[in-house]
């Protein structure tokens, strides 16, 4: 198995590339999933490279938003971005709109 990193072309330990491949898995595991899973970003078809960038932009805000907001919920270990999804809806995105469009951007506008 092959592991791809910027590190300086010399052999890694056992214990150093199983450290390295474990990170590049927390990293596909928690914000790739989120992208493709909850947000369907791998069925997005959109082509023109400023419409990805903005859609991957506002994708990536509401996982930080979904993952601040979890850490201010009960039982947030089994929180999901669909619950996130729902907290907002219930209040018609209310929080969230007031942090895009607050002069001075809190994540307590999540909360209030």
């Amino acid at each position: 198995m092959a592991l791809l990193a910027d590190l300086e072309p010399r052999p890694l330990d056992a214990a150093t590339w199983l450290e390295r491949n474990r990170q590049a898995w927390d990293i596909e595991t928690g914000l790739h999933a989120r992208l493709d899973v909850s947000l369907l970003e791998d069925l997005c078809r959109l082509r023109t490279p400023r419409s990805l960038w903005v859609l991957g932009m506002l994708r990536r805000l509401v996982v930080s938003l979904f993952m601040e907001w979890r850490a201010t919920q009960p039982q947030s270990h089994q929180k999901t971005l669909t619950d996130f999804h729902i907290a907002m809806s219930a209040e018609n995105l209310a929080p969230a709109l007031r942090f895009l469009t607050s002069k001075r951007p809190s994540l307590k506008c999540l909360h209030a």
